[in-house]
């Protein structure tokens, strides 16, 4: 027994540690089987087959370097448990004859034979079996493991609060945004993504955010939505704070253009563009004709009741974004946020979606965030950003002026052809608005 107890301490210490690297080299195969499969198209017209065939030959590897690992120490195991059966029935066999040979204890033979023959069962198939499957058990917790930390995740904030009763039925009834000394992290662990960003936006302005990658852009959209909640600072929208609301109640007053476009598989297109059927057809069939999407549904063979694809995969990249758009008409609300919507789409569908949003939304505040100048170049301010911090914040032509400005070198490093263009675009503007002033 002190052996068996043993055995099985050294059995479960490993294979525990095994089953949980098995388990976390078995995600990365899931995942880039998935990505490959939605990207074949991409992979094939680039001639990348074998680059990626041998990615997940590597990772497939390291998936079978663990899972081999647990076979061979569940093998081991099982090696060590038959040896010690077999010796201690052996001891076990001889000492029964020896017992009546002797005639030690006066035991009947048919004692000891019916003894013997359930000490042969018990060690050579129940107890092994025993030991095997309470470790087996002790293996399997590493999911229950898993799905505990995944359960002990900081839950986010309350979905309705008792403040969004006293909240007008309109808000924000004036869109503006006022942002003081944000500082927001991913992780406690990690270095902070805002570092004490302030800056303000007034009702109906549109404000371009800009930066290289990794200056927090996406962060500022995200801490706007609560996705990330605050460390230090705060957000107002029309003078409350977004903090004090639900978030379901701030989540609505704010339409949002994604850079990669959500459409909901299994549904219509009518589910997806008013999933709580708040919209009579008329009013669905406007919104995408504002978005020259009316004859694409049109020539659908169901039209408002086509079904949506896995992921949309039956409209282009270019359509889905203007579905999107179509629903944030739909919604007519005062805040609009469009992270990177021309990320993925060309030039002539992100015109059309500046259009959309001038005509659309000219009273509502916008804020977009851009890798492309030229669409945020007539917006009203733009904000640069840098490692989470304000670089410079002001009208485009104010800080095109600005000599080593960060942004004029963000315009410049476009060619003298675009930076021309860019230049003349702002100069127009600020006469235009120079121009409904008076």
């Amino acid at each position: 027994m002190c052996y068996f107890i043993k055995l099985r301490r050294i059995f479960v210490k490993t294979t525990r540690e095994v089953k949980r690297i098995e388990g976390m080299a078995r995600s990365p195969i899931f995942a880039m089987m998935s990505e490959s499969l939605k990207g074949v198209r991409t992979i094939r017209c680039n001639g990348k087959m074998n680059y990626f065939f041998n990615k997940f030959e590597d990772i497939q590897t390291a998936h079978t370097k663990a899972a081999f690992a647990f076979t061979v120490c569940s093998r081991w195991f099982a090696f060590n448990l038959d040896i010690i059966s077999f010796v201690f029935t052996s001891v076990a066999s001889f000492s029964a004859v020896l017992f009546h040979d002797r005639g030690w204890l006066d035991i009947q033979p048919s004692v000891l034979g019916l003894a013997l023959t359930l000490l042969i069962q018990i060690s050579t198939t129940n107890f092994p079996w025993i030991v095997r499957q309470s470790a087996e058990v002790t293996n399997q917790m590493v999911s229950v493991e898993r799905l505990h930390e995944f359960q002990e995740l900081p839950s986010e904030a309350p979905f309705k609060l008792d403040r969004d009763k006293e909240v007008d039925e309109n808000w924000p009834v004036s869109p503006s945004i006022i942002v003081r000394d944000l500082t927001v992290r991913y992780r406690s662990s990690l270095p902070v993504c805002l570092d004490g960003l302030s800056f303000a936006v007034g009702a109906g302005e549109r404000l371009g955010v800009v930066g290289r990658t990794g200056s927090g852009k996406s962060s500022l959209v995200q801490s706007l939505l609560r996705l990330l909640e605050a460390e230090k600072g705060f957000i107002e929208v029309d003078g409350i704070d977004v903090r004090s609301l639900g978030l379901h109640r701030l989540r609505t007053a704010v339409a949002v253009i994604p850079q990669h476009p959500v459409l909901f598989s299994g549904y219509t297109v009518r589910d997806n563009l008013d999933p709580f059927t708040k919209f009579e057809d008329d009013t669905i069939w406007d919104a995408l004709k504002s978005v020259q999407m009316f004859d694409a549904i049109k020539a659908l063979p169901l039209q408002l009741d086509a079904a949506v694809a896995r992921e949309g995969s039956n409209f282009s990249v270019g359509q889905r974004q203007l579905l999107c758009l179509a629903r944030a008409v739909l919604l007519r609300n005062n805040i609009i946020v469009l992270d990177e919507p021309s990320a993925n789409v060309d030039s002539k569908t992100d015109q059309l979606l500046q259009k959309t949003l001038r005509e659309k939304f000219s009273q509502a505040t916008i804020i977009s965030v851009a890798h492309r100048l030229d669409t945020i170049i007539d917006y009203d301010k733009v904000l640069v950003l840098g490692d989470g911090k304000m670089i410079e914040f002001g009208s485009p032509s104010a800080l095109l002026s600005k000599e080593d400005g960060h942004f004029l070198s963000l315009v410049n490093s476009t060619g003298d052809e675009m930076a021309r263009s860019l230049f003349k675009r702002a100069r127009d503007h600020d006469r235009q608005a120079a121009n409904e002033g008076e």
